[in-house]
């Protein structure tokens, strides 16, 4: 009989808490001793109900400790095409985070095909559950007046959102939506991925532009706000203004945005004041910020550092409840608590040098050998020379050609490229960082874990590697961060794969 598989992820490090997956007749259920491995559904056509009825109901559910349901989503999956028919996770850009009073939920569903050009052919779905008190994390790592805070900010590990500024779709949707037919050969040329649609007319071009823009750039799904929350603490920024034409013809305001290449997202001073915000609500807490100009165009004008200087005072300026100012990388070998009293609580960097592991070559892939592969050959005198250390988790799978052509010519609003690995490599990048990263990166610099869709699972792993690097009191620390270790030490991480 028809059917069509669904492979399944959750990670769980709050007490209590549970995730259900359910399809007709069949569920199971999901603790923290299933973190970092993956089940196997299928939406059969010989448990649905009705002679001619192909469409089941796939969902998840979290439940608490009371067993009461705290948040889910479902998609209708038609078991003879593979199809959706609707439902609550039909668009990655409705995946919003739960927030409780308790938790932070994050999840996402991939809409698979056939097994095209080496993509799953199982659709695709991970749920993570993190505390809500990961919003003060450093507090909880490393206390004020603590023999941890006398450390230098050096030693906390940091999670990262990966192109945290191509959040939504909005800038980029008020650019595309004024590009006309005239315009689409000067784009053809200055945005890369465009050349794997040499063979698309330009008439055709501006119509799919919108779907190219969101498979190869919206490579996160989260508020600011949300992702400070979950604990992530550093974050890459890329500011420029808008090309000419996109200048001239939409009604975008002319501000500094995180540019993909040329493609617009958040503004510059909206970002900066959602770290002002949350610093101003977190007196513990710390962010670093990276401006980086790599991948922008060079049509699109740079600010200079003097204007990104004044951006920085203005935002710190409108801090309430106590003084906040920024610091340059003299801060990073500065004790914690040095900085907490000096409300220096933004450190900012300009095209520093980083220690990475992502190289073109290695990251356009589907699978998680070659990333490990490129974890292995760092270690801690590729540290020495550079002020940051980043682990890259995510895959650049539309920089495979097959992989980005079928997915913008097939595509609907839960099928980017982006999505279909996220929870397998995810599976297996995290629980090696967790093992093997503070063994083979020892020197006294930030290691920054950047991730796509950043989640719960990535920036836990950031707190539980801090939490060893600082020598954390385990008895100081939340009930998060308490059952964080717990889930870590009873459950090691399973090697697993998404099958």
């Amino acid at each position: 009989m028809p059917s069509k598989g669904i492979a399944v992820y959750s990670y769980i490090s709050v007490e209590g808490y549970t995730v259900e997956f359910a399809v007709p007749k069949i569920s199971v259920i999901n603790t923290a001793a299933d973190n970092f491995s993956s089940k196997h559904l299928e939406v059969e056509s010989s448990n649905l109900e009705g002679r001619f009825n192909y469409t089941g109901r796939f969902e998840w559910k979290v439940h608490d400790p009371r067993g009461s349901v705290v948040g889910s989503a479902f998609n209708n999956i038609n078991s003879m095409t593979g199809n959706l028919d609707g439902g609550t996770m039909t668009s990655t850009a409705n995946f919003k985070p739960i927030v409780t009073d308790s938790v932070i939920i994050t999840y996402g569903f991939y809409d698979a095909g056939h097994g095209e050009a080496g993509l799953p052919n199982k659709d695709q779905c991970y749920v993570t559950v993190c505390s809500i008190e990961n919003r003060s994390w450093m507090g909880a790592v490393a206390p004020p007046g603590s023999p941890q805070a006398q450390q230098p900010f050096s030693r906390f590990v940091l999670a990262a959102p990966h192109d945290n500024g191509m959040n939504s779709m909005q800038s980029a949707d008020a650019v595309l939506s004024a590009i006309d037919t005239d315009m689409a050969a000067d784009l053809r040329k200055i945005i890369p991925h465009l050349e794997f649609f040499s063979h698309i007319p330009d008439s055709a071009l501006v119509h799919m532009l919108p779907n190219i823009v969101y498979g190869v750039s919206i490579t996160q799904k989260k508020e600011i706000p949300i992702m400070l929350k979950l604990g992530a603490r550093y974050f890459e920024f890329r500011p420029a203004e808008l090309l000419s034409m996109f200048q001239n013809v939409s009604k975008l305001p002319n501000r500094y945005y995180f540019q993909h290449a040329c493609i617009p997202g958040i503004a510059f001073d909206e970002f900066l004041a959602d770290q002002v915000e949350f610093l101003d609500q977190n007196p513990t807490e710390i962010v670093v910020i990276h401006i980086r100009y790599d991948n922008i165009v060079k049509e699109c004008k740079k600010p200079t550092e003097e204007e990104i200087y004044q951006h920085l005072d203005a935002a710190c300026s409108k801090a309430q409840s106590q003084a906040l100012t920024w610091g340059r990388r003299e801060c990073f070998s500065r004790p914690i608590d040095d900085l907490r009293s000096k409300g220096q609580r933004i450190i900012v960097v300009i095209m520093a040098d980083k220690y990475d592991s992502w190289t073109a070559e290695a990251y356009a892939t589907l699978k998680a050998d070659p990333i490990l592969a490129r974890f292995e050959s760092m270690n801690t005198e590729g540290q020495e020379s550079t002020d940051i250390t980043v682990l890259q988790c995510q895959a650049t799978s539309q920089s495979i050609k097959e992989v980005l052509v079928y997915s913008i010519l097939s595509s609907n609003a839960a099928s980017s490229c982006l999505t279909s690995t996220k929870g397998a490599l995810d599976m297996r990048t995290l629980p090696w960082i967790r093992a093997n990263a503070l063994n083979k990166l020892q020197a006294d610099k930030n290691i920054v874990i950047m991730n796509d869709f950043i989640d719960g699972a990535t920036t836990d792993t950031s707190i539980e590697l801090s939490r060893r690097r600082l020598g954390a009191d385990v008895q100081g620390l939340t009930s998060s961060l308490e059952g964080l270790r717990t889930s870590v030490s009873e459950n090691p991480p399973m090697p697993g794969r998404f099958e």
